[in-house]
């Protein structure tokens, strides 16, 4: 059974994409697809309770189960902008520049950056809508003495390809790590969620041909509206047919 709820609930969510349901659209009775997918009653119910701690599907109480609103499927192992991640799963991205300054660096930025000390660098601040609903907020810091005058720049496109086209800059690595935490006042307020809701805190540290640090970079995404995928790969001394 507890196999069985996890096959079952890939081909749901297959079938949400192939049927392409968009948000609230209604799927079939319980009774429904458990004839289509040929299994238990039982196990169609096990399998939509996954797809509702992923934030696939929603219940309506008495009335039926929905697809849930289109996720951003962020992928861990590649390099790729925020913009690039919505247009894949087929969603419009709009930003608003929030904000756009030149700042001393301080300590910690000194150092993530090995700056030399009363070094400036670039904060940009940026809200991402996904289908006109805010959806992630960025916050970016690149050294002026990399890109001199960037808050003078068109910062509502892709800063990647700004960096590339305007500074010759080309980011070929990237590091991220991501953590869970909730959102205060100041960031619910912004993002159009309730204080205390989850957020996907994802850090990036990017850097060019030549292993400089460009860019290091924080966003806030609400959980309700992101996923995340890896490919897991196995060591090379890994022996086959050892037990996990």
């Amino acid at each position: 059974m507890h196999r069985d709820r996890f096959y079952l609930s890939d081909r749901i969510r297959m079938y949400i994409e192939n049927s392409h349901l968009e948000g609230g659209g209604r799927l079939p009775s319980n009774e429904e697809l458990a004839e289509r997918f040929k299994v238990q009653k039982g196990t169609v119910r096990a399998a939509l309770e996954r797809l509702k701690e992923e934030g696939i599907v929603y219940s309506v109480k008495g009335v039926g189960t929905f697809a849930a609103e289109k996720k951003i499927l962020r992928h861990m192992e590649r390099f790729e902008s925020f913009s690039q991640m919505a247009q894949e799963n087929g969603s419009t991205v709009t930003t608003k520049l929030l904000s756009c300054r030149v700042i001393p660096a301080g300590n910690a930025l000194t150092e993530e950056f090995g700056l030399t000390p009363r070094s400036d660098i670039t904060e940009t601040v940026r809200l991402r809508s996904v289908d006109r609903e805010a959806a992630a907020l960025e916050i970016s810091y690149i050294p002026v003495c990399i890109a001199p005058n960037l808050q003078t720049k068109p910062l509502t496109g892709s800063l990647y390809r700004l960096l590339e086209e305007e500074y010759g800059i080309h980011l070929i690595r990237g590091k991220q790590t991501m953590s869970v935490r909730a959102a205060d006042a100041r960031e619910a307020g912004i993002l159009n969620c309730s204080r205390g809701d989850a957020l996907a805190v994802m850090e990036m540290r990017a850097f060019d041909e030549n292993g400089v640090k460009v860019e290091y970079a924080c966003s806030l995404t609400r959980g309700d509206r992101c996923r995340f995928t890896s490919i897991l790969r196995m060591e090379e001394d890994y022996e086959a047919g050892s037990d996990w």
